[in-house]
C-alpha cells in the first residue's frame, strides 16, 4: 500500500494587520470558518487527485494486460495466458532409470513454453516412483504433473505369443522387451490410457529431448485455428531390417480395408505404388520408409480413434510383429496417418529448435533460439516435402 502525507502550510499574516486582524472575536470567528472551509476543500481536492493517480493507472494497466493476452502469440515466455486453454496434455513415458533425464526435459519444456501455457503433464511409468522423486517432478512442473502406471494389458507381452520366437528375435535383432512394449503401447494404446482419456489433444514428448528456442505461441491453439489434426517437426527414414514383414502386412491389411479409406488419404506418402498396395501385393521395395519422427507429436485423438486406424492396429497386433520383430510406433503411425488424413490436415513446426538424443535438428535464425549453426544443425533437412508433396 502506498501512503501519502499531506501537510498544509499556512501563509504568514498580512503585514498590515499582524497584531489587529484577528483581535476581534467576530473577525476571528469569520476567519476560522473560512479557514476551515479552505482546508476541507483542499483535503477533498488532494484526495481526488491521489485517487486519480492510483486508480486510473491500475485500470489502464489491466486493460493493456488484457490486450496483450488477446492480440498476439509473439510475447516473451512468461507473458499473459489466454483465459481458456485447449483440452490438451503433455504425455511422457518415463523409465525409472531415466529420471534425471526426465527432470531435465521437464525443466526445459517449462522454461521454453509451458510455464506460460500451463498445460498439465501425464508421466507414464511401468514402476512406482518414490515420494522424493514425485516431489522433484512437482517442483519442476509447478504441481501440474500426474504420475500414472501402465496397465499390464497395455504393456506386458501378450500371453498368446510364442515365447521361443520372441527370444530368437531378441537374440538376432536386439532391442529389449521394454523397448518393444513401448512401441506397441504408442502404436495402439496411449490415447486409451485412463490418465489421458479425458484429453482431446495429446502432445507426446520423450525424456531425451531439448528445445533450443522459446515458443511464444500455443502450438495446440494454432492447430485448432488452422483446422489441423497432426503436428510434427521432421520426417526421417526408418529401417527395414528390424521389421521385414511390416510393410507386407500393411499392404495385406489394405486389401480388405480399402472401403474404410477416405478418398483423399495421402497414401503416396508411404507407398511408391499405391494400386499395388491396395491389392495387398506391396512389399518392402514398394514402401517409401518415410516416417514421422514421432518423439515430438501433437495429435487429436480422433486420428487414432478412426475406424481404419483401430482396425489397422488390431490387425498388426494379431500378427505378433511387435515382439517377433521390432515393429516401431513411428512407421505404424506414419502408415496410419497416410490412411486417415489429407495433406492439409497436418502441420509442421519449424521454429522450435527441437532436438532428440543430440541428433540433427533445425536451428532457426531467430533471437529467441539459444543455438547457432553447428555440426548438429548445419545443413539439416526436415524432409517435410515428403508429406506435403507426396504424389
Amino acid at each position: 500500500m502506498i501512503s501519502y502525507r499531506v501537510e498544509f502550510m499556512h501563509q504568514p499574516p498580512n503585514a498590515d494587520c499582524q497584531h489587529t486582524c484577528f483581535s476581534s472575536p467576530q473577525a476571528l470567528t469569520t476567519m476560522n470558518l473560512r479557514s476551515g472551509r479552505t482546508q476541507l476543500q483542499l483535503i477533498v481536492g488532494v484526495w481526488i487527485f491521489v485517487s486519480f493517480l492510483v486508480i486510473f493507472p491500475m485500470a489502464t494497466i489491466r486493460r493493456l494486460g488484457a490486450t496483450m493476452g488477446e492480440s498476439t502469440f509473439d510475447q516473451p515466455n512468461g507473458s499473459a495466458v489466454a483465459e481458456t486453454r485447449p483440452n490438451a496434455v503433455i504425455a511422457m513415458l518415463v523409465s525409472p532409470t531415466r529420471m534425471t533425464q526426465a527432470l531435465m526435459a521437464l525443466k526445459n519444456v517449462e522454461d521454453r513454453f509451458n510455464r506460460r501455457l500451463k498445460y498439465p503433464y501425464v508421466l507414464l511409468t511401468e514402476a512406482e516412483i518414490s515420494p522424493e522423486l514425485q516431489d522433484k517432478i512437482s517442483w519442476a512442473t509447478e504441481g501440474r504433473a500426474t504420475v500414472a502406471n501402465l496397465p499390464a494389458e497395455m504393456w506386458d507381452v501378450p500371453e498368446w505369443l510364442d515365447r521361443r520366437k520372441i527370444q530368437e528375435s531378441l537374440d538376432i535383432i536386439g532391442y529389449s522387451l521394454g523397448y518393444r512394449s513401448m512401441c506397441r503401447f504408442y502404436s495402439g494404446f496411449f490415447w486409451k490410457h485412463p490418465a489421458l482419456s479425458k484429453y482431446d489433444w495429446i502432445w507426446r514428448l520423450d525424456t531425451d529431448i531439448e528445445f533450443h528456442c522459446d515458443i511464444p505461441y500455443d502450438p495446440v491453439q494454432i492447430m485448432i485455428d488452422e483446422n489441423k489434426l497432426y503436428g510434427f517437426v521432421q520426417i526421417t527414414g526408418d529401417a527395414i531390417g528390424v521389421q521385414p514383414t511390416l510393410a507386407p502386412n500393411a499392404s495385406t491389411f489394405l486389401r480388405g480395408a480399402s472401403h474404410l479409406l477416405p478418398a483423399d488419404a495421402n497414401l503416396g506418402f508411404i507407398w511408391r505404388d499405391v494400386p499395388k498396395a491396395l491389392r495387398g501385393e506391396a512389399g518392402n521395395n514398394d514402401w517409401t520408409i518415410h516416417t514421422m519422427y514421432d518423439n515430438f507429436e501433437i495429435s487429436h485423438r480422433s486420428v487414432w480413434e478412426s475406424p481404419i486406424y483401430q482396425a489397422f492396429f488390431d490387425y498388426l497386433d494379431n500378427q505378433g510383429g511387435f515382439f517377433y520383430e521390432r515393429w516401431s510406433d513411428a512407421p505404424i503411425h506414419s502408415f496410419g496417418l497416410a490412411m486417415t488424413l489429407r495433406k492439409d490436415q497436418v502441420i509442421q513446426f519449424t521454429d522450435t529448435g527441437y532436438q532428440h538424443q543430440g541428433w540433427g535438428y533445425e536451428c532457426p535464425d531467430l533471437a529467441r533460439c539459444a543455438c547457432v549453426k553447428d555440426s548438429a544443425s548445419e545443413g539439416f533437412r526436415d524432409n517435410a516435402d515428403w508429406w506435403f508433396e507426396a504424389p
